[in-house]
């Protein structure tokens, strides 16, 4: 999914001056600012360092043939049913988009929603849950469920203000805000039940399933 938000990010604005990209990943984009007009080389080979490293640790499984491209499909199969959960969950309270930008561009949308499903999740459940439960250990003393639950409720606050900010931030409505704070906890509950790689797919369908409504119906 990565590969397809960068390709497609390179197709959409391949030649202009301005790139739109998801909040969550300019965010993190600018941690390498820092290396000036070099930035993006760095923050490219640090991704390609960070995929090395992942596939160094799991080689012996890889190399054993335990890691199976069927996998994937089950991961598809079993994040599709989370989205559905997910989309008539947000049904009941209100129809909401999670975290695409309100524009009028189909394809941008569509590019937009995988990349709020990648970066937000590893901002706010990888990133964001991981640090508060480590917070809640080694600084407080707390662990379990306890400091799960707290760590889930902070994310989902986050992910929840996170959208109000930027450029193309919305303006604050508590309605929406008490909305995207509960999508947060259940995709924060998701997270620890099941790990990143469901929540990713799950985001990712969810939003890509909500854009796909007004285009069928018209």
């Amino acid at each position: 999914m990565l590969f397809i938000y960068e390709a497609m990010c390179f197709i959409l604005f391949v030649g202009n001056t301005i790139i739109v990209r998801n909040g969550a990943d300019i965010l993190f984009r600018q941690l390498f600012q820092i290396f000036a007009e070099h930035s993006e080389q760095v923050y490219a080979l640090t991704l390609l360092c960070l995929i090395s490293i992942i596939i160094y640790f799991n080689w012996d499984v890889i190399k054993d043939e335990r890691l199976k491209f069927s996998y994937l499909i089950y991961m598809l199969i079993e994040s599709l049913f989370w989205a559905l959960i997910l989309i008539i969950t947000m049904s009941i309270i209100d129809n909401i988009l999670l975290s695409v930008l309100n524009r009028n561009i189909i394809s941008e949308q569509f590019y937009l929603a995988i990349g709020a499903g990648i970066w937000e999740e590893i901002l706010f459940r990888l990133a964001a849950i991981t640090i508060l439960l480590l917070c809640m250990h080694k600084v407080f003393g707390y662990s379990g469920t306890f400091s799960t639950i707290i760590a889930i409720l902070i994310s989902a606050v986050l992910f929840s203000i996170f959208h109000y900010f930027g450029p193309y931030g919305e303006s604050f409505m508590y309605k929406s805000f008490y909305i995207r704070l509960f999508a947060g906890i259940l995709l924060g509950s998701l997270y620890i039940v099941r790990g990143l790689g469901i929540t990713v797919y799950t985001h990712i369908i969810y939003d890509l399933t909500i854009i796909s409504f007004p285009i069928l119906l018209t």
